[in-house]
């Protein structure tokens, strides 16, 4: 696991903050519960989001994991390659399949 990593929304979801920005992505747990991944949906790159709102969202074969905003946030890149291969979110969980990269607007 990365040396920044830190557990959020009930350590089913890592992030990495660094300056203004964070990168999100999922713990072997969300994975756990959701099963067999089947589908990622990440919100579009520009928009924003307030703390609580839906940015992302994981589909399993038993389960569903939702991505919510840990703060005020842009989206500024998303993980296209998990949206086209859910697949690879198995894999790598906490390293190359993050899930999305965001800049904190609360400062």
């Amino acid at each position: 696991m990365k040396e920044l990593l830190q557990e959020y929304q009930e350590g089913l979801l890592w992030k990495i903050e660094e300056g203004q920005g964070l990168t999100i992505g999922v713990t072997q747990s969300a994975l756990d519960q959701v099963g067999s991944v089947r589908e990622v949906e990440i919100a579009d790159t520009g928009d924003e989001f307030e703390p609580g709102d839906w940015i992302a969202e994981i589909r399993g074969k038993d389960n569903l994991v939702e991505v919510l905003a840990p703060c005020r946030l842009r989206v500024s890149e998303r993980n296209e390659e998990i949206m086209e291969q859910p697949g690879v979110l198995e894999d790598d969980p906490t390293g190359d399949a993050w899930m999305l990269r965001v800049e904190k607007l609360d400062g």
